[in-house]
């Protein structure tokens, strides 16, 4: 499968940073890789309560409108 491309900018920046995958954010999820790969995309929604748990797990030092900034408002994968 093609890997989606993470649409949440700041998201993408700060996973890169600390080294962070697709894969572990699933784990902590307890999602399938592909599955996370889809919310992370965009192509299927995002809920809210799995916005704080990655950003508790994994960026507790960020801010959730930072993370998620794409999100906010009505669009489709909307937190």
């Amino acid at each position: 499968m093609k890997t989606p491309t993470i649409k949440y900018e700041n998201m993408r920046v700060e996973m890169a940073r600390k080294g962070i995958g697709v894969q572990d954010i699933a784990k902590c999820l307890d999602k399938n890789r592909d599955t996370v790969g889809r919310k992370l995309a965009r192509k299927s929604p995002l809920q809210l309560d799995e916005a704080f748990i990655i950003r508790d797990t994994f960026f507790p030092d960020c801010d959730i409108s930072y993370l998620f900034k794409e999100a906010i408002g009505n669009g489709p994968g909307a937190a």
